[in-house]
């Protein structure tokens, strides 16, 4: 009866988002920042009319698509290609919904051209549909170590007091949500890949894992959750290494068959580079290695993780409770947020541009949802914590939707402008 409980996010939350996103783009300018086929999202996106419309022909595309879509992508008449430094995870969890728009558009009225308003549709809803299947996983999930009010009350009340509402239902064309979906496949299969010798889960969990890769290379590290889940003690990490050297040779089937799903991004870059593997971010590189902007990435008022998403102050504080029972999990959520920031401090462009707050952490919020969910858990059970976390998260989401429904879309104001921060909270 309890696995039947999650089903609330598909039931109930999957209605309510489609909604919240279509109203909320229902007044979109076409060619225009407003549009969700813009910039880093049309660069993501543009692999699905070149795999299903055009080809890698640009001569074919609609004329000055590339500037109505905000030069996300580039159409290289000389050579002949179409160019994107985003590699095409994002277009292959969007294709189903852009093959049924596409598919309606002539029926519906539309221009066929897979720029046309059904697409934009096709994005609103595979966001928000990737949103509630990911939530629903990690409902099931957390039901294995938590109750089932807390195992569904952490991820809709993180929902809803983070950016993760802002990158489900504004900005579904950007790769976040889409990485949070696979994260949270990765946390659901983990249980089942430790358990059992069971080839389909093995694959199903390595082909999460190839798409998290396309989609932002920098996801790999949840490659090791399955590793270190649930590991009590020094015994239990050798017995999981135990098991993975008797299972190896359908594991290693089992990865290598996951490889189908990278054969689109390297016969990609083949064809514009010849080679199977690119760097295709240029110049931009991780140029603060040595001098990480960690106190920038935490609070700035440009994408200040802290100061636009402070419910994360929950999940820390969460960890440091798991850390006291010495809860193994405690000490590898703890760690992966450190290196997490450190990765995301050394990036040239620490704030990564215009954004709702510290979008680089959206997708690992899966991991912290489960420090959530155990301090979640405790407060729940005395009076007086109970009601400071009851008014802590109120606060939080109220910050949230206040932010959110007034935002524009970039911060104008530069690396400590509070005056300007401050302009967002009276809206």
């Amino acid at each position: 009866m309890q696995l039947l409980k999650p089903k609330i996010f598909l039931l109930f939350i999957l209605p309510l988002t489609i909604f919240l996103s279509f109203n909320k783009h229902s007044k979109d300018k076409s060619n225009s920042y407003h549009g969700v086929i813009w910039a880093d999202a049309a660069g993501y996106y543009i692999y699905q009319p070149m795999w299903f419309i055009y080809g890698n022909n640009p001569a074919l595309f609609p004329d000055s698509i590339q500037e109505n879509c905000g030069n996300g992508f580039q159409l290289d008449f000389i050579n002949n290609k179409i160019i994107t430094k985003y590699s095409c995870g994002v277009s292959l969890l969007q294709t189903p919904f852009f093959l049924i728009a596409h598919a309606l558009s002539e029926p519906l009225g539309f221009k066929s051209d897979g720029f046309s308003k059904i697409y934009s549709f096709a994005i609103y809803f595979s966001g928000v549909f990737f949103c509630c299947l990911g939530l629903f996983l990690l409902s099931h999930f957390l039901l294995r170590h938590f109750s089932p009010l807390v195992s569904i009350l952490a991820p809709l009340l993180f929902f809803a007091a983070s950016n993760l509402y802002y990158y489900s239902i504004d900005a579904p064309g950007m790769s976040h949500i889409y990485s949070f979906f696979l994260f949270c496949c990765i946390l659901y299969l983990s249980p089942f890949i430790i358990l059992k010798s069971n080839f389909n889960y093995w694959f199903l969990f390595f082909s999460s894992l190839m798409l998290v890769i396309i989609t932002r290379p920098t996801n790999i590290l949840i490659g090791l959750f399955p590793l270190l889940y649930n590991i009590k003690d020094k015994g239990d990490f050798f017995l999981r290494l135990k098991f993975l050297y008797s299972n190896k040779l359908f594991i290693t089937i089992a990865a290598a068959a996951s490889l189908i799903f990278s054969l689109p991004q390297l016969l990609y870059w083949y064809n514009n580079t010849g080679h199977l593997l690119s760097y295709s971010y240029g110049n931009e590189s991780f140029i603060f290695w040595n001098s990480p902007k960690i106190m920038e990435v935490w609070f700035s008022t440009n994408n200040g993780l802290f100061l636009y998403t402070p419910i994360i102050i929950a999940s820390l504080t969460g960890i440091f409770l798991m850390i006291k029972n010495k809860l193994l999990e405690g000490y590898f959520i703890g760690f992966l947020f450190l290196i997490i920031t450190y990765i995301f401090a050394s990036w040239w462009n620490w704030w990564f541009g215009c954004a709702l707050g510290a979008r680089s952490y959206v997708e690992y919020y899966s991991i912290f949802i489960i420090s959530f969910a155990y301090l979640l858990e405790r407060a729940l059970q005395n009076k007086i914590y109970r009601y400071a976390i009851i008014i802590f998260i109120a606060f939080c989401c109220y910050l949230n939707m206040d932010i959110e429904y007034y935002y524009d879309g970039c911060f104008h104001g530069g690396t400590w402008d509070f005056a300007t921060y401050l302009k967002l909270l009276n809206s």
